[in-house]
């Protein structure tokens, strides 16, 4: 009977993850704004509507529209977010079951069949859990059961949530599945996915299966000597193979498949540039192949481990799959010859198809080899310590350990004395080969490409040349396209992150500054009649004027006695005007700007985008006729509060030498030189180095 204090804590689970959804899509939109913005404005110009609706199956198979981006691309889908923030989806949840056709909203058909009992009141996410199973060879695993847990409690869905984001940000985007065959220390691996490996194995045992059945009546017995040896091999399994040529000839030559096994091999295979579709392992695979073999009709013969481990396994996997048929059971202890031979006789009077031997590697998979031709079975496998898992004589790491590749560290802590020296010695050397083997086939591909360009010197000299200029012109070009595509690209980005930067940072400033404005803005009024602020036309970006914002310094008629001032200006190079004992400057003024606080309300040309943070100072119109094409170079970015050479010393660095600065700057601007000059600006401006 369920309590009042189960019902309260079944409501209050719920709340607590939808806090964190609500809390996860806030932060998530203000840190996205600026793009968010610019998105919806070029979609709406180039669509004429920047927002449209898909539908999905929601809650209890309901119908649920989310807002996307009009057209494709990159991040269409961040509207989402809103449907986040209003509680229509989650941020981890089952995956999107889409509607193609709005009238069919509210109907439990085949169309969201994935939704289980269960799971029917879990909402869908953002995010799944099979993007992270495809990452991390687990696409077998049973979604379903995994959100279930995920949505046991707030703590459970935070640790989902950081093991989902943790996987996305660690696994590489470019390597590639669509691969047959990975090789690795000179071994062949067959790259399957885990239902195309059993459908493999269930093929090649009912071939096997159909040629007993063929010669049942036959009083000769019919002995198959060409069945299938297959076997997984892990970092450990490539550290053996390295040592022992025996074991390494077994996998090239006697293994018809070699399948990859565990998260060592996913490494070395995404740092040659090749991934493995699925984590291939006999512990994953038992289960899966009982209950094939069961439909099938096939039977399978466990031989290997302790006494009595292999047929406690069988027994738990009847219980399981009523209907498998285990044809026997042998304890791996069978080095004397006569036992062996009336294990080999058992297994073949049992009449099994299949064959799983867990002895360990390398035993289990020389010894399928040595006795290939008296084995008569359709499949052999070497499992290694499947069995012990199945018999529940050791512990099985959880899916959420699996999910994040780190099931050896459960393997370690279960058996320190067996599995340490394979762990803590035997996988920073397996990655060591792996490198050693990347670096020489680089070295290798490089001699090959100069042996083949001094066979190309070898030719005849005019068709030489011909050729070489023909072939290096088309590759000359590639590269220059792809390099300017990376550059423009990164442009980009660089630009978007930089006004993302502009926005949040000066709004944030700007609003906290808000009463201290106020207050210096009462003080310019009380000492000098007139406008608080001052606005003056300046050069933007690309020399485009805009009106820039300043706190008044000076008095009304300053412009007025510009011109009687002239000859007496300190700034050298004579394109800027300075002078460090300026009769148009009021008593505040004098203090504002020796602070820089009359350059604060420039914040407000950060925010509608005229001005940057960082960047060049914003030149007058006047001042840019008087440019060299060299001092033009500065109008390439938009201008900004501050740059290098105001915290460089300000007003005392000649114009020529603040150009130089601000070119330096144009080619080096990123998002953590912003910051670093930023910081840099603060004790400039305390000091007042430069300031008048």
């Amino acid at each position: 009977m369920t309590t009042q204090t189960q019902v309260k804590q079944a409501a209050t689970m719920p709340n607590f993850i939808r806090g964190i959804d609500f809390i996860s899509a806030l932060l998530l939109i203000l840190a996205a704004s600026p793009v968010l913005l610019l998105k919806y404005l070029y979609r709406k110009f180039r669509y004429g509507a920047a927002i449209e609706r898909v539908y999905i199956y929601g809650v209890d198979n309901k119908q649920l529209s989310l807002y996307q981006f009009t057209g494709e691309g990159i991040c269409c889908q961040w509207p989402q977010l809103i449907n986040l923030l209003k509680g229509d989806i989650s941020l981890l949840g089952t995956e999107k079951s889409y509607i193609f056709s709005p009238s069919q909203s509210n109907k439990s058909d085949t169309a969201n069949s994935y939704a289980t009992t269960q799971a029917t009141s879990i909402k869908p996410g953002l995010i799944s859990f099979k993007l992270m199973h495809q990452q991390m060879g687990l696409s077998f695993e049973n979604q379903e059961l995994a959100i279930i847990q995920a949505h046991k409690g707030a703590f459970s869905y935070l640790l989902a949530l950081a093991r989902t984001s943790l996987i996305w940000l660690l696994s590489s985007k470019q390597a590639n599945q669509n691969i047959s065959d990975i090789n690795l220390f000179d071994i062949k691996l067959s790259n399957l996915s885990m239902t195309e490996m059993l459908a493999l194995i269930i093929e090649n045992a009912q071939e096997h299966h159909k040629k007993q059945l063929s010669h049942a009546g036959s009083s000769t017995a019919k002995v198959n000597q060409h069945f299938s040896q297959y076997a997984f091999v892990n970092a450990d399994c490539m550290n053996i193979s390295t040592q022992n040529s025996q074991y390494r000839d077994c996998l090239q030559t006697s293994c018809d498949r070699v399948f990859a096994d565990g998260s060592g091999i996913r490494i070395a295979s995404i740092c040659k540039g090749v991934a493995p579709k699925d984590n291939l392992n006999g512990t994953d695979m038992f289960p899966r192949l009982c209950e094939q073999a069961a439909d099938a009709g096939l039977s399978i013969f466990l031989l290997g481990a302790d006494k009595g481990v292999a047929a406690t396994a069988a027994q738990n996997m009847q219980l399981k799959y009523p209907k498998l048929k285990i044809a026997g059971t042998h304890h791996g202890f069978i080095s004397d010859p006569l036992v062996e031979q009336q294990v080999i006789d058992k297994i073949n009077h049992s009449k099994a198809s299949i064959l799983l031997v867990a002895m360990g590697a390398p035993k289990q998979e020389l010894w399928l080899a040595k006795h290939k031709h008296q084995l008569d079975v359709g499949v052999g496998i070497g499992v290694g310590g499947l069995f012990d898992f199945y018999a529940e004589k050791v512990k099985r790491a959880p899916l959420w350990v699996r999910q994040m590749g780190m099931e050896w560290i459960c393997r370690l802590s279960e058996e320190p004395k067996r599995m340490w020296k394979r762990y803590i010695i035997g996988n920073p050397l397996f990655l060591y080969r792996v490198f050693k083997e990347i670096q020489s086939q680089k070295h290798l591909a490089t001699q090959q490409k100069h042996q083949a360009n001094l066979s190309e010197l070898s030719a005849p000299q005019c068709l030489m040349v011909e050729t070489s200029r023909l072939t290096n012109m088309k590759a000359n070009n590639l590269s220059a396209t792809h390099r300017c595509t990376r550059q423009r690209l990164q442009g980009k980005i660089t630009a978007l992150v930089k006004r993302g930067f502009d926005l949040i940072a000066g709004s944030i400033i700007l609003l906290s500054l808000i009463p201290f404005l106020l207050l210096v803005a009462l003080v310019i009024r009380l000492e000098s009649p007139g406008p608080v602020l001052f606005s003056q036309q300046r050069a933007g970006k690309d020399n485009a004027s805009f009106t820039m914002w300043k706190f008044r310094s000076m008095y009304l008629d300053a412009e007025q006695r510009l011109a009687k001032l002239k000859a007496d200006n300190e700034m050298k190079g004579g394109v800027l005007f300075k002078m460090k004992r300026d009769p148009r400057i009021t008593n505040v003024g004098k203090l504002i700007r020796k602070a820089s606080i009359d350059e604060l309300p420039q914040l407000w040309n950060v925010i509608l985008g005229d001005m940057s943070l960082v960047g060049p100072r914003p030149a007058l119109l006047t001042e840019v006729e008087q440019y060299s094409m060299q001092d033009r170079k500065r109008l390439a970015v938009k201008p900004g509060i501050t740059c290098i050479w105001q915290v460089s010393g300000r007003s005392d660095i000649p114009f020529e030498q603040q150009v130089k600065l601000d070119v330096d700057y144009i080619y080096q601007q990123s998002l953590l030189t912003d910051i670093w000059i930023l910081v840099k600006t603060i004790p400039a401006v305390l000091l007042a180095k430069g300031a008048y």
